[in-house]
């Protein structure tokens, strides 16, 4: 079965792209006003430099390209008076545009780069948080409502900007509400960057148009993800959510994500001067300054721990994409790190992904942090594996024979001088052989996480008091597997 029907039918119907240098430009789909009036599906392809994105005014899409397994899935359309094959989502939303009277540029990925050019959609994929960061607004394109149901449920919406006044909804808007907050749109890895570098987002959901604000939970935005390393029966590390974080919708996650606020402090002119004391304690006061806790929307770019952390479960068609999906939210010097190399396949992607999240935990220092404080960064590195395990949907062996490697090239990397150097040159991996084996095979796991030589003999040898506990149960078990 032919999976991408609609780039099989392009490729045979020859459709030729105007040749563009990827790295310094982008091609933007035109709705002209005419053609917009007649509904007529014929568009322009035109390219721009992308140092001039920010002074063009287009609009950008996200969206979800949806299934190309059969001919009812695929719509031909006119581009430069060539015919194209599109996705039935896409071709809804070209028809819903036209039917609302947009017309101008658009950045349409399946449209604007050269799908059937690995070489050109590699270096776009490096571009897209230009393109999203400088789009006029960005449209997140949920599609048509399932059913007659749905769409009702979604019109009684229509007036609502937030979730201010959510406690006197009705039945019918909150089902209108889950059914957008829960959309299949929201979980796809590439809406995240979309929807976080997006300088303004309205939501589609065929001609209804919904602001992002909707969509953040006021209440929710406020508190942490609980998480907490568990080991298996077996002794398999695995992170567990609690239930109050993954009660959160797929879109709360994203949008709570993006509206997030972060203290920070400043100086505060109304304090100072205020205090009574003795004249030298008043003089001082004048002196010194004051400063209040402020919130504000961070604008500072995630660490790829934090965003695979997040984010690393969402779907998409190509593993690989969770990490060259999340290119455009990580800072200019962690994207220079990434490789993209679609042709490698997915454990090339994990390596590097596992690898830049490690270097971030520890900092430049990697193997002197592991030497100072083994038993947080341990912690830290394990809980981290575990997220981009599941995230690149890596077996056990081939996940914890990769982590082995970036450990080492971690330590051997750092450099050091004099004893600490010879310290990590004879010690290379963030364990020794005998914890390696017995964590390669998960025997011994649960007391690797104690890890301290003294705890393992307090197991083993327990106070009296101790003796009925470790008599029964679990621990006796693991012990007498030891």
């Amino acid at each position: 079965m032919d999976e991408e029907l609609d780039k099989t039918c392009n490729r045979k119907f020859g459709f030729k792209y105007a040749d563009i240098d990827p790295q310094t430009q982008v091609r933007l789909l035109r709705l002209s006003p005419y053609h917009v009036r007649l509904r007529n599906f014929r568009f322009n392809l035109e390219t721009f430099n992308l140092s001039d994105l920010h002074s063009i005014r287009y609009s950008a899409l996200s969206y979800t390209w949806g299934h190309a397994t059969s001919i009812d899935d695929i719509y031909e359309i006119a581009i430069d008076d060539q015919p194209f094959f599109v996705r039935r989502n896409l071709f809804d939303f070209l028809n819903t545009a036209t039917g609302k009277g947009k017309s101008g540029f658009f950045f349409v990925d399946a449209i604007c780069i050269n799908q059937l050019d690995s070489a050109e959609r590699v270096s776009q994929v490096r571009e897209m948080a230009r393109v999203y960061r400088n789009a006029t607004e960005v449209i997140a394109w949920l599609g048509y409502p399932g059913t007659e149901q749905d769409l009702d449920n979604i019109r009684s919406l229509g007036q609502e900007r937030d979730c201010s006044e959510c406690a006197y909804w009705t039945k019918q808007q909150w089902a209108g509400f889950r059914y957008l907050s829960y959309h299949p749109y929201w979980t796809r890895i590439w809406i995240v960057q979309e929807v976080q570098l997006a300088k303004k987002i309205e939501v589609w959901c065929w001609y209804f148009t919904f602001p992002l604000a909707l969509f953040k939970n006021v209440t929710l935005d406020t508190l942490p993800w609980r998480r907490k390393l568990k080991f298996s029966a077996k002794g398999r590390p695995h992170i567990e959510v609690d239930s109050i974080s993954r009660s959160r919708s797929p879109a709360e996650r994203i949008v709570n994500d993006r509206t997030r606020l972060v203290l920070r402090e400043t100086d505060d002119p109304l304090a100072q001067g205020t205090l009574v004391g003795t004249l030298d304690e008043m003089v001082a006061d004048l002196t010194r300054p004051h400063m209040i806790a402020q919130t504000y929307q961070s604008r500072v770019p995630d660490s790829l721990r934090q965003v695979v952390t997040k984010f690393g479960m969402l779907e998409c068609s190509d593993p690989q994409d969770k990490l060259y999906g999340f290119l455009g939210m990580l800072k200019e010097s962690r994207r220079a790190q990434v490789d993209i190399d679609y042709t490698k396949g997915v454990s090339y992607a994990y390596r590097q992904a596992l690898k830049i999240g490690l270097e971030e935990i520890g900092g430049d220092y990697w193997a002197e942090v592991y030497h100072r404080e083994p038993d947080v960064l341990y912690d830290m590195c394990l809980g981290y594996y575990c997220d981009a395990r599941d995230a690149f949907g890596m077996g056990d062996d081939e996940s914890m024979s990769i982590l082995q490697q970036v450990i080492t090239e971690l330590c051997d990397e750092t450099k050091f001088e004099g004893d600490m150097y010879e310290f990590e040159r004879r010690h290379p991996l963030l364990w020794n052989e005998a914890d390696l084996r017995a964590l390669l095979t998960f025997d011994k796991i649960m007391l690797y996480a104690a890890k301290l030589k003294e705890e393992e003999e307090l197991l083993r040898n327990p106070p009296k008091r101790w003796r009925k506990i470790v008599s029964k149960g679990p621990l006796r078990k693991l012990l007498s597997n030891t």
